[in-house]
This record gives C-alpha cells, structure tokens and sequence, in this order.
C-alpha cells in the first residue's frame, strides 16, 4: 500500500525534474520567444491606443475608455522591456580572444592579450528584425568603456605594467594590450575589470613567432671550476611557434681539451638531440662539461672562457656545419647569422691547489735520551701556486719539535722546498712507541689547503748499563778462573 501511495509522488518528481531540466537547456530559446511574443503585443496594443486616442481627440470615445487603453498600452511596454532585459542578460562580454607568448631579440619575454567585445543576443535581435530604441535604446551596450587588464599567476601580478586600461571597445571589435612578464610562465590568469564588474580567464599561453624557433636560457650562465672535474650548466628550453619538433644540441667555441655532453636531469640520460612531442614546449636539460687535468694556452687559468649552446634544426645545422669548413671562428655574428636558438655561457677554469708531504723513512728506531733529525720534502703536486705554506707537528705530550724553515712564502707549481724536522722526546721518556704527526696547511687563491698527513712512527728502547755488564763479566771471569784453578788442584792429589 505504501508503495502504491509513493509511486505517483516519485512520477510527479521525476516529472518536475525533467520539466526543469528542458527549460535549463531551453531557456534562452523561451526567452527569445518569449521577447517576441511580448513584441507582438506591444504593436497589437499599440495601434489599439493610437485609434482611441483618434476617437478621444474627436471626442467619439469616452475619458474612462482611453485610459483603460493607455493603461493597457504602457503595461505592455513594461512587460516588453522586461522580456528584453531577461532575454540581454546584464551586459555584452568582454572575452579573452588569444594571449600570445613571444620573446624579442635581447631575451626578454612577453604576452599580447587580445580582447573581444562582442554580444549574441544583439545579433539575434537583428537577424529577427526586433528593435527597442524607442522603448528601451540599447546604445549603453554598443560601446564599453574604461576596460582595465591585468596578468597574475597565483593571485600575484606578473606584468609590466601592473594593468593596462582600454579608454573604449566598440561592439564585435577587437583590442590588444602587450605585457612584459616579470615571471616566466606557461599558464596565467587574464583579469579584466569593467562596468564595475571582474572577470578572470585562465588560459594556457600560445606560442608566438620569435627570433629563435627555441629560446635556451641558464640561471647559471658563468661558472668556476676546477681543472680535472666537471661544471654543470641547467638549461631550460621553450620552444615557439614553428614546424620543426626535432632539434640538434650543440656547444660551440669550446676548446677541444674540454668535452661536453647534454643529459636528462631526472633519468641522467645522455642526449644529442631533442624532441617536442604534442603539447610540450618546454624542457629542462643539463650541459656538463669536463675540465682537462692541466692547463694549456686555451684553457688559462683564471681567464673566462665563453662559448656557445644552441638548438638547431636540419637548415641551421647545415649552416653551422658549413661555417665550421670554412674555417672562420664562431663568434656572436656567426652565431646570429644562423638565427637559432641559442644561449652565451661562460667558464672560469680554476687550478687544483695540492701540496704533498714525502720522506724516505718515516720509522726511526733510538734509544731512551737521543733525539731525531729528519728531512721531508713540501712539493706542490696541483696546478696553481700556493702560498703561506706552514709546516707543523703534532706530538705526544711534553715532546718539542725544531722546523726549519716552517713557513714558506710561496712554493710554484711542480716545485718543493726541504724542510729539516728535529724531534727531543723528554727527559725520562718511556720505552715504546710514539707516533707524532708531520702536518701542512697552505693558501691558494684564498682559500685553504690542507694535506694528508704523515705518521712518524718512532721506537724508544733503554739504554745500556755498561758498569752493570762489566761486574758481570768480571763475575763471570772470577767463576772460571775458580773452576779452573780447583780443577787443577784436583788433579794433582
């Protein structure tokens, strides 16, 4: 029973939700309707009032009569405009018709935001032949002025200018504003304020046509490193507007003691190309170069080296290559002829300071009360000079130590100094073992350098008691002599 009393309910629900959902979808159609069917009634009432009025003025119809019919007449005009404005909507839209990412020729970044102002429901009026100046003029909507754009990401302005202003957009026109990004981005958010009204579009940045098909770029444009070891360079690449998806990578202008090789930062893959596939227009990469062990007259030390990394497609490789037959050497010009991609990097190779400690023995073998005198060899075994070498030990307790000399101003590159080193245990010393440490530091280039330390290893054994081992003999000699003259005396009975 219950189930029978609550099925008719559900129909009439399910019904109603239906009912909505048809005019949802129709509901601009109705309006439309709706306006016209309001316009029919208008002209329809109109002419009814404009023939009593006739009548009034010819005094053929009552004062009671007319002003039913003007009455009638202007509550139609009211239901009239009221189907116009459901049918308007509040206002004509400004929308986002396109915001295009470009870069100029110095690397700087920007976005042309172009905007339209258009209306619908004006052009349907028009196509049915509907117009309301007199009742209702519509020439507020044909013009918007005082339109204000700006660019954010993150709730944060990115642009430069903060906002720009469009002093007028007629209907169906278009106007475009260009922004510096102070932020480089792939996606923002357009905000346009107008009619005391903001509107925020988000939108994924197009590609514009550029000076390079791929712009290459490096927060890390000019590095140190040492000789022997590798500097790393990230690269990110963003690719423009063209029909090349494959891409050459290259270092130029670098010295050929000096190798290089492009590798994915999250797999380490090696690369010497890359590829745009559908939807992609950035990557982020890795240049590492590795430094040769010795310096030359191409890699001078301290000396900025500048060379070149660049994105080529098949024509510019081609162009590149040729420039390298010909022999001339790629400088800024070349590499601007070529109109690539490209990004001017610098290098600083730096020596390895390395000083090195050496001696012929390190094992000394003396008795209690003796001291020990040994020489070791200071030898700068890097590749830049080194300055302020100390010499200095550190030993066991109440031991002293004589370095000569223990400071030494400079020591160049593959030269070495002797220095004489004198150990004087203390008075009273224990026999055993002791092991004091021969230690350095130095400056190369401000910075400090130390080495590995050397382990003297020194074994102390008593002294020898010379009164001790005569009585000793003289004992021993006594015994003899004492067997050997009893001895005799035993023979002779």
């Amino acid at each position: 029973m219950k189930v029978r009393k609550l099925a008719p309910i559900l129909a009439a629900v399910i019904l109603t939700v239906l009912s909505l959902t048809a005019q949802t979808q129709d509901s601009q159609s109705m309006k439309l309707l709706k306006l016209k069917s309001a316009q029919l009634s208008l002209e329809l009432k109109k002419a009814d009032f404009d023939r009593y009025l006739k009548l009034k003025e010819d005094g053929l119809t009552s004062e009671a009569d007319f002003a039913q019919r003007q009455t009638s007449y202007l509550q139609t005009q009211v239901d009239y405009q009221q189907a116009l404005i459901s049918f308007m909507g509040s206002e004509a839209r400004i929308s986002v018709a396109s915001a295009v990412k470009f870069q100029d020729g110095s690397g700087k970044k920007f976005v042309r935001v172009a905007l339209r102002y258009a209306s619908k429901e004006l052009k349907e009026l028009a196509n049915l032949k509907i117009s309301a100046e007199d009742l209702f003029p519509l020439d507020f909507m044909k013009e918007i002025k005082d339109v204000y754009v700006s660019l954010l990401t993150e709730g944060k302005i990115i642009s430069d200018p903060y906002e720009k202003s469009i002093a007028s957009m007629p209907i169906e026109t278009e106007r475009e504003v260009t922004f510096q990004l102070l932020k480089d981005v792939e996606s923002l958010d357009v905000n346009v304020s107008y009619s005391g009204k903001t509107e925020k579009t988000s939108v994924y940045l197009q590609k514009g046509v550029s000076a390079n098909i791929v712009t290459v770029n490096s927060a890390q444009f000019s590095q140190e490193a040492d000789l022997e070891s590798t500097a790393t360079y990230d690269l990110s690449l963003e690719k423009f507007s063209g029909e090349a998806n494959i891409f050459k990578l290259e270092a130029v202008a670098l010295p050929q003691q000096i190798t290089y090789e492009f590798s994915d930062p999250t797999t380490s893959a090696r690369l010497s190309q890359i590829k745009f596939s559908e939807g992609i227009t950035s990557l982020k990469l890795q240049l590492k170069l590795y430094l040769p062990k010795n310096p030359d007259d191409r890699v001078v030390l301290d000396k900025p080296l500048e060379f070149f990394v660049l994105a080529l497609d098949n024509d510019q490789t081609l162009k590149l290559r040729a420039l390298e037959t010909a022999g001339a050497g790629i400088g800024p010009k070349e590499i601007e002829s070529l109109k690539a991609g490209s990004a001017k990097l610098e290098l600083i190779p730096r020596g390895v300071p390395k000083v090195e400690v050496q001696a012929v023995n390190l094992y000394h073998e003396i008795k209690a009360g003796d001291n020990i005198s040994m020489e070791v060899t200071i030898r700068n075994t890097g590749t830049r000079k080194l300055n302020n070498v100390r010499v200095y030990c550190d030993l066991p307790l109440n031991w002293r130590v004589e370095i000569k000399p223990d400071l030494l101003p400079t020591l160049e590159q593959n030269k070495d100094e002797v220095v004489s080193i004198k150990f004087q245990p203390p008075a009273g010393v224990s026999v055993g073992d002791y092991e004091p440490k021969i230690r350095t530091d130095a400056v190369a280039d401000n910075r400090r350098v130390e080495s590995e330390d050397k382990i003297v290893r020194i074994h102390i054994t008593s002294k020898a008691n010379v009164l001790g081992i005569g009585a000793l003999v003289l004992l021993l000699v006594g015994l003899l002599v004492g067997i050997v003259v009893f001895g005799i005396k035993l023979t002779r009975r």
